[in-house]
């Protein structure tokens, strides 16, 4: 049966994949690198999720937050609304990477590369931890307990 150290190991390399196949294919390499670690950071965040709302340890474990119906309509809503948070979040990157070039100012080109940064990290977070949660539901899925429709 698959606990904790099985789901952040198979949840964070998922969150980064994810995240690398969703990263543009004109990133440069720094950017594609916060985002794919996003992504793992996400993905293996994303994993551990389902068990922080329905606890292993609570009589009922595998209750909302595994259900098949409520999963499936947050992977859907995850699904169709990704692509165009991640747009969101690298145009505001973007608009931090201006701003850090265009300053003379050394401490406010080091806070707009740290906004650069962290929003990119997140917008391979964000891929990152559906594909976590996703993969954390289909290993409960083979279990002998299996997963409820809705409970």
């Amino acid at each position: 049966m698959p606990n904790k150290p099985v789901h952040v190991a198979t949840s964070g390399p998922a969150g980064l994949i994810c995240a690398y196949m969703n990263a543009p294919i004109d990133a440069t390499g720094m950017n594609r690198l916060l985002e794919v670690a996003g992504g793992a950071c996400g993905g293996a965040l994303g994993g551990l999720l389902p068990d922080v709302f329905d606890p292993p340890y609570h009589p009922r474990h595998r209750a909302l937050a595994h259900g098949m119906l409520p999963v499936l309509a947050g992977a859907s809503v995850w699904g169709q609304g990704l692509g165009g948070w991640q747009t969101s979040l690298r145009q505001q990157a973007d608009t931090f990477a201006v701003k850090r070039r265009s300053t003379e100012d050394p401490f406010l080109a080091a806070l707009y590369s740290f906004a650069e940064m962290t929003l990119r990290l997140l917008c391979g977070a964000v891929a990152g931890l559906g594909a976590g949660y996703l993969t954390h539901i289909a290993l409960d899925f083979t279990t002998p307990c299996c997963l409820p429709l809705i409970n």
